[in-house]
């Protein structure tokens, strides 16, 4: 009625989700990465040969959860991208190498292609429906964005608001009891919290390994959670990862994680990127 269209979100992995696309009638499997920032799709440098528009480089690099800058993306434009019932024309596409893609593990086990991220699901009023495994766009410029909260809390789930900075999504937590901001992060197979901040958790931590978007490979830490809230409401929640990540420094020790799919996930999370809320189900 709005607009929208739906596609099906597929998991090759069980906290791992994606789409299938044809962008430029070839296709392509792409993760679906709320963690991941920029204005349209990101795709590893082979599908930039499908393009015809005028290509130009990224100015400003990326970066991964390690704090590794990613550099040498270039952008231009898809004609025509096509997702489940969904068609959009004019799609921004960035490109080039994606570590986290070559990733031996990643490769043998989703055989991506690259990315679709916040930047995108804020153009097209995204909605993803973890519960139902379901993802709602609108083309820009079409229909109207939909107002779904009532229906929500009318089946019990909670509303909660997240805020978008250079597309990066931000929600409040508290873990154990301490106050942090969090990137919801739908890339993410496991949540984590910056070692530094791990203190105020007060709780023994043990050994692991993680691989982030530009593909390194990191020990970390595990522990256990006496209590996990988003937003003042509180959630299901299994170990959390303990790592050095790059942008906790930036902000000043304000961010100080992901939210990743191991939470998101079992709870039922539905993220509605036109009117900037999550919904799922409280403890």
């Amino acid at each position: 009625r709005d607009g929208y269209g739906m596609v099906e979100l597929q998991r090759p992995e069980p906290n791992t989700l994606t789409v299938s696309a044809t962008i430029n009638g070839r296709k392509a499997r792409l993760i679906v990465d709320t963690g991941w920032s920029g204005e349209g799709i990101t795709v590893d440098s082979d599908y930039g040969k499908t393009l015809h528009s005028p290509v130009q480089a990224v100015n400003r690099p990326g970066q991964s959860a390690s704090g590794q800058a990613m550099v040498g993306f270039k952008k231009g434009v898809a004609d025509m991208v096509s997702l489940g019932n969904v068609q959009m024309r004019q799609v921004p596409i960035i490109f080039g190498t994606i570590g986290a893609l070559q990733h031996s593990y990643t490769h043998r086990n989703v055989n991506a292609a690259g990315f679709i991220g916040s930047g995108f699901l804020s153009t097209s009023s995204g909605i993803i429906d973890l519960h139902n495994l379901r993802l709602y766009l609108r083309p820009p410029g079409t229909g109207r964005r939909a107002v779904i909260g009532p229906a929500l809390k009318a089946q019990g789930l909670a509303e909660v608001p997240f805020t978008i900075i250079q597309t990066h999504c931000l929600v409040g937590v508290e873990i154990n009891g301490a106050p942090g901001i969090m990137i919801v992060d739908t890339g993410a197979t496991f949540a984590e919290v910056d070692e530094r901040f791990s203190p105020q958790m007060k709780k023994r931590v043990s050994r692991s390994t993680i691989v982030d978007a530009a593909g390194v490979e990191s020990r970390t830490k595990l522990t256990n959670l006496g209590s996990f809230r988003i937003g003042g409401v509180s959630v299901r929640a299994p170990d959390l990862r303990i790592m050095r990540l790059g942008f906790y420094d930036s902000s000043r020790g304000k961010v100080i994680g992901l939210l990743g799919m191991d939470i998101l996930g079992t709870n039922g999370t539905i993220i509605d990127f036109g009117q900037k809320k999550l919904y799922f189900y409280p403890l």
